[in-house]
């Protein structure tokens, strides 16, 4: 069959995108491998295997806040039309322990640009008197979003997109695409299974995987960084208490860890609750190649992070009670410029 799009990788991008080019007047279709349940198996990796990823409005620049305020905007309808509820909007606090930055310092430029509403605090008393299960430095200074800044639910997320994709008649394929070369005017797509799919248009959305099988003309400048975040479990008394704490986006520069960011207790497939806290890391890893992916995420040793950020989340919130707590492993792509790439990279072949 040749189709008339396809869309390479089942992520974030890949299932939003999927269900935006979908169409019941087109043939259209996905390609993009199921989370693994055995690691050795897996071939690529993701870091959209939870369930909570914060939300906010405000970026480090205008780009970032335009496309997180559609972002947000479009949730409500996402939700309405797939009956998927996957935004919670508790809000988000952005604060720094050194004093102004410059993210906030263009806060106030952003907000009459784009329309957004926020709170200021100058001193960390007054944040901890907004929200007393946080424990800031009195030389802190932040700013609080409200809704629609919060958390989405990453696995919902793309339930809901794969849910509408399929309703508009698009074709879902477990697999992963590891070649593209032009065949006559069309575009030809060979998986690791074997099998050949063709499309008059292709969309590369594969994430950190991009530029690791046979998929571009010429690869992208990009840069890939291996991440831990710590899981915490508490109890349900304990995540109920903490129901309504805003997410928060911890910007620290410490020889031991930079960047935290943290959310609240949610209660996940398990029964259990868990709350999801990350940073970057001295050990961090800046990746070279596949295997290197591979490998770190099979058998690499991420442990040696969990006792500081374990600390760090006592100091931001001492009242906690955790009953256990383990890590997990990301990935992270940067682009040169901070942006992403979103753009047509050969003939009728495109990547975002």
């Amino acid at each position: 069959m040749l189709y008339d799009y396809i869309i390479i990788g089942a992520g974030l991008i890949g299932a939003a995108a999927a269900k935006y080019i979908s169409d019941p007047g087109k043939k259209v279709a996905l390609i993009g491998p199921d989370e693994a349940t055995v690691l050795d198996q897996q071939i690529v990796f993701a870091s959209h295997y939870d369930r909570a990823r914060i939300q906010r409005i405000f970026g480090r620049d205008p780009v970032s806040t335009l496309l997180n305020q559609q972002s947000a905007n479009a949730y409500d309808l996402i939700e309405a039309e797939s009956n998927i509820r996957l935004h919670s909007k508790e809000g988000c606090l952005y604060v720094t322990p050194y004093g102004m930055d410059t993210y906030l310092e263009n806060i106030t430029e952003q907000s009459k640009q784009f329309i957004v509403n926020f709170q200021s605090f100058a001193s960390g008393e007054k944040l901890n008197a907004f929200e007393p299960n946080y424990h800031f430095p009195g030389s802190s200074k932040g700013i609080f979003e409200a809704a629609p800044s919060g958390h989405i639910n990453l696995r919902l997320l793309i339930k809901a997109q794969l849910h509408l994709f399929k309703k508009n008649g698009g074709n879902l394929f477990n697999d992963t695409a590891i070649d593209i070369s032009n065949d006559l005017n069309d575009i030809k797509i060979t998986t690791y299974s074997g099998k050949i799919y063709q499309a008059k248009k292709v969309l590369l959305a594969p994430g950190a995987f991009v530029n690791f099988f046979n998929l571009l003309p010429q690869k992208l400048a990009l840069t890939q960084k291996s991440e831990s975040t710590l899981w915490v479990k508490t109890s349900v008394a304990e995540g109920l208490r903490l129901a309504n704490l805003p997410g928060l986006l911890y910007s620290i520069k410490e020889p031991d860890i930079d960047d935290i960011y943290l959310i609240r207790p949610l209660e996940y497939p398990d029964g259990n609750f868990y709350l999801k806290t990350g940073a970057n890391f001295p050990s961090d890893i800046f990746f070279k190649n596949l295997k290197e992916i591979q490998d770190w995420f099979r058998k690499g040793n991420n442990e040696t992070n969990l006792e500081i950020m374990r600390d760090y989340l006592l100091q931001l919130i001492p009242s906690i009670s955790i009953s256990d707590c383990f890590t997990k492993k990301c990935i992270v792509c940067y682009t040169p410029h901070g942006k992403p790439y979103i753009g047509e990279v050969g003939k009728n072949l495109f990547v975002a």
